[in-house]
């Protein structure tokens, strides 16, 4: 507990060193857009998410979801470190009887950003290490992607995803609304499932309407009921209406990956794009390490997106 509490002090120091570095520079590209939800608890996290991103990418439009909690310090900050930043509200977006936490108002906000655009959905415990040429292949053909694994690399048929989850005593909304599949409407085209993260994933441009995402969760809800309404559906319905794009794929793993959602024996550095989840941030050291490498890089080219690792 010692040890835990330790690294989670030295991790929040360390990445506070970004709000230093100088303002980011990109190209303005109001066909892609890319969005974050940001809170005042992860204002550090996800300028370090953002400038390595378009280190490694270098256009778009850049959006930051106001979760509630980003404090006018906060949102003065931001607006100086990324030039021509928009700030939304989640307050304003209406999940339109579909559940209502906070990823939801996500969804609502990204269906409505790519009536017009491409959509990149970026989370804030993430680094960006490598040219992002996968992710901009997809872009510019407007195809979906999802971060995922080895494992589930392809997209799988909704019967046989019934019969490996039957398996499983796990009680969490994502298995729940999987088993059920096979039997609902969303896919009886034919369309595989992708089973992914959307820690980082890919929207295409117009890939749903508000009427296709409520068919999709009021579909799930009545195989599963108020169960749907836990966290981790959001996600469940993003992999569902990824999938239902067309040529929508999983990432190269590892070179882009969930940190040890499985864990990779390759040098990390040598990766794309890394996606923290949870507590693993702050339980290795090497988030921390690739935060000092980071930075240091940053203080002698005196920016933020100038070269790699």
């Amino acid at each position: 507990m010692i040890n835990s509490a330790l690294n989670r002090f030295l991790f929040k120091r360390k990445i506070r060193q970004v709000l230093q570095t100088q303002p980011l520079k990109y190209r303005l590209d109001d066909s892609i857009t890319v969005v974050s939800m940001v809170g005042s608890s992860t204002v550090s996290m996800y300028l370090v998410a953002i400038k390595s991103f378009m280190e490694n990418f270098g256009y778009g439009a850049i959006e930051v979801i106001n979760d509630g909690t980003l404090t006018i310090e906060d949102i003065s900050m931001l607006k100086h470190q990324i030039p021509n930043l928009n700030i939304s509200l989640a307050s304003e977006v209406d999940t339109h009887g579909c559940p209502t936490y906070i990823s939801w108002k996500r969804l609502f906000r990204i269906q409505k950003l790519a009536e017009t655009s491409y959509v990149i959905q970026l989370d804030s415990d993430t680094v960006s290490l490598g040219p992002l040429v996968e992710v901009h292949d997809r872009v510019i053909n407007n195809v979906g992607y999802l971060i995922g694994s080895e494992r589930w690399g392809k997209a799988v048929n909704v019967e046989l995803l019934r019969d490996i989850v039957s398996q499983w005593d796990n009680t969490h909304v994502q298995p729940l609304a999987e088993i059920n599949f096979h039997k609902m409407s969303f896919f009886s085209d034919g369309t595989k499932y992708i089973r992914a993260c959307a820690g980082f994933a890919g929207y295409p441009k117009g890939f749903a309407t508000i009427e296709q995402i409520k068919e999709l969760s009021d579909e799930i809800e009545s195989y599963i009921g108020k169960t749907w309404h836990g966290w981790g559906s959001e996600q469940t319905a993003t992999m569902c209406l990824i999938s239902k794009t067309k040529n929508a794929s999983v990432l190269p793993w590892p070179y882009y990956q969930n940190f040890k959602f499985p864990q990779s024996n390759e040098c990390i550095k040598s990766m794309n794009f890394i996606h923290f989840i949870g507590s693993n941030r702050f339980d290795s050291g090497i988030y921390k390490g690739l935060l000092t490498s980071l930075f240091e890089k940053w203080q002698r080219t005196g920016s933020s997106n100038k070269g790699s690792l």
